[in-house]
């Protein structure tokens, strides 16, 4: 058993998913968005891609919740809800026959959005998940606040915002950067991270919320979803403004590993769990981590933005 399985919290004995995405037009610029509902926690997931279409943002919904979920829990008992039947009669009856097939169809054609279903397809190795079809705009709570998510997501990428992306393709390395930024409202008890990823001149912006979640464990979890949506090993750099993340993550997170996961002072790690989640997201990838404040760059000002839930 590895470091990270044996830092994972307990599972809770029930989970709960709701998910939504879409795009406007489709294909087009897309945005997907996610509800999790573990034991006494919640998060609010969501993110966005310029060209996409609604399926692979319904699938990336799935995909991104469930990742989440093994990263901070390991297998967990997952009751999931969407409103798309390809996602659900996608996982339920026909992905057996596309993996026996070698992923083609009946007509022998490569099946359609092949990555994001071979992802949610470990995925369901891992959990134990039973699917359930909803009506969309049907009134159910948790499935309106998803299609809300989603919505504020797509709409992030409206082309009357403040430009985001570089002002020139990047030349060479680092293949992607990566900007982090975490917050914790005192009066309505809820923490929130966001992050901006850039690649190749385009930008993603990914966000969560929960409730008692301190902004250093968000902050941790934040750069782990922010490495997990790469889908191939990519040489990274991670901004933040937190020294927590930074030094942690480049100095301190050494002499944790040595000392058994234990401070100076021989005190547990705080967050540990989350630390190891990040190590496991970063290993396939060459990261270089630096501090960068929030008006240093506009990615780092909607980040700001996206963790306190300002930008809609």
């Amino acid at each position: 058993m590895s470091a990270a399985q044996r830092a994972r919290l307990k599972p809770p004995s029930r989970v709960e998913v709701y998910t939504d995405g879409g795009c406007k037009p489709n294909p087009g610029p897309g945005g997907w968005g996610a509800v999790v509902r573990a034991g006494r926690g919640e998060w609010l997931l969501s993110g966005n891609d310029p060209q996409t279409t609604n399926n692979q943002m319904e699938l990336q919904a799935a995909v991104s919740s469930l990742a989440m979920l093994e990263g901070m829990f390991g297998p967990c008992s997952v009751e999931l809800y969407t409103d798309s039947e390809y996602l659900r009669q996608g996982i339920t009856s026909w992905i057996e026959d596309w993996e026996r097939n070698g992923w083609r169809t009946k007509a022998k054609a490569p099946v359609k959005n092949q990555a994001l279903w071979r992802a949610l397809r470990g995925l369901t190795r891992i959990h134990e998940i039973s699917w359930h079809w909803l009506p969309g705009h049907a009134g159910h709570r948790h499935n309106e606040r998803a299609d809300r998510l989603a919505t504020q997501a797509r709409e992030a990428l409206r082309p009357s915002r403040p430009p985001t992306t570089a002002a020139k393709p990047e030349q060479g390395p680092p293949e992607v950067e990566i900007y982090v930024k975490a917050s914790h409202d005192r009066r309505r008890k809820v923490s929130g991270w966001g992050v901006v990823l850039c690649k190749r001149g385009h930008a993603r912006t990914l966000s969560g919320r929960a409730k008692k979640a301190s902004a250093n464990a968000l902050l941790i979890q934040g750069a782990a979803e922010g490495l997990r949506a790469l889908t191939r090993p990519c040489s990274v750099v991670v901004y933040s403004d937190a020294d927590y993340l930074i030094q942690g993550a480049s100095k301190w997170i050494e002499g944790w590993l040595a000392r058994g996961w234990r401070t100076k002072g021989g005190k547990p790690v705080a967050n540990r769990h989350e630390w190891e989640a990040l190590l496991a997201a970063a290993d396939p990838h060459h990261v270089s981590w630096r501090s960068a404040r929030a008006g240093d760059t506009p990615h780092m000002a909607r980040a700001a933005a996206l963790a306190a839930g300002s930008e809609e």
